[in-house]
């Protein structure tokens, strides 16, 4: 019963994630101090950049969240977090399973869409609960 409750809840929460609007947008404005740089591994090495900043910006939204939700809602988050990571890993793999340098340039920037996006998702939660 409890493992069916469990699914349940996760269930919710991904039908929940669902709704929300999807906002990744590769090469977007943010995109643009990366883009000006002289070679594709300076714009690869910028874009991973902002992408480590924006995991912590993730992480912080993550554990402020978990903070902050019912006992009950904690293990239904883990596992869409931990979904969704499995989801933009292979999204991005996508990109950089291509040969070619631009495809190094799209799997960063992918990361650091998805990566931006689920930050943002995360903090908007906390508005909602």
């Amino acid at each position: 019963m409890r493992r069916v409750s469990c699914a349940v809840s996760v269930l919710a929460v991904l039908v929940w994630m669902a709704a929300l609007p999807a906002m990744a947008e590769m090469f977007g404005p943010g995109y643009q101090p990366c883009g000006d740089k002289p070679s594709t591994l300076a714009i690869v090495e910028c874009v991973q950049a902002k992408t480590k900043a924006a995991d912590q910006r993730l992480n912080a939204a993550y554990k402020a969240l978990q903070a902050r939700i019912d006992a009950a809602q904690r293990q239904p988050l883990l596992a869409a977090q931990r979904l969704w990571v499995q989801y933009r890993d292979a999204n991005c793999g996508f990109y950089a399973a291509q040969e070619g340098t631009i495809r190094e340039v799209q799997a960063a920037e992918c990361l650091h869409s998805m990566t931006e996006d689920r930050a943002r998702e995360l903090e908007k939660a906390m508005k909602f609960e």
